[in-house]
């Protein structure tokens, strides 16, 4: 689909050897955790328990530290069991230690849980909006290599940047909603 943007062939398979096939298997990790990492999209999204960190190396304004999941493309809240209702709301960092070679998340909350974008590796349960946004990010991403020509990868990065807007307006359905309430006085007039 990505080279389709591009007004090239397709390809029958990543073993071949040709430039398509190379700059595909170049820009397709990349691309695609970029995309993951753009948005809360639903058919990723993963509530865990955080792994605490039990050593020297905790951040000095945090009270506690995490093991940032290993398959987490960004994570966008962190929280406990008493500001679940909050979390958008609850501050946390995520912050790289050097001495330990890790990323970590910071936090105040004990006994944490943290929502993020899973890195899914099965493309049949990828979502349609984002398929058409990855395909174009990887267009992009090729078009320099593939066609050389800068202005073909701007203006596919501009529709790419369209289609993620579009993605999380539809897929706002299937976020967690609040009921609204309203007063028993304005029922009873109904």
């Amino acid at each position: 689909m990505a080279l389709s943007h591009l007004g090239m062939n397709p390809i029958t398979s990543l073993l071949e050897d040709n430039p398509s096939v190379r700059a595909c298997n170049n820009f397709y990790n990349p691309s695609r955790d970029a995309v993951f990492s753009e948005y809360r999209w639903p058919f990723a999204t993963v509530k865990e328990a955080l792994v605490g960190v039990s050593d020297e190396a905790l951040e000095l304004e945090w009270e506690y530290v995490y093991v940032y999941p290993t398959q987490a493309a960004r994570v966008w809240s962190v929280y406990n069991e008493g500001t679940v209702d909050t979390m958008d709301k609850e501050e946390f960092e995520v912050v790289f230690q050097v001495a330990n070679n890790r990323r970590v998340i910071c936090s105040n909350n004990d006994t944490a849980y943290a929502e993020y974008t899973y890195r899914v590796q099965d493309t049949n349960i990828y979502d349609p909006a984002f398929i058409i946004s990855f395909s174009l990010r990887l267009a992009a991403s090729m078009a320099h290599t593939l066609i050389g020509d800068v202005e073909v990868g701007k203006d596919l990065s501009t529709t790419y940047t369209t289609s993620i807007s579009e993605a999380k307006r539809t897929a706002y359905v299937e976020r967690k909603k609040i009921p609204t309430q309203t007063s028993g006085y304005v029922n009873s007039r109904g």
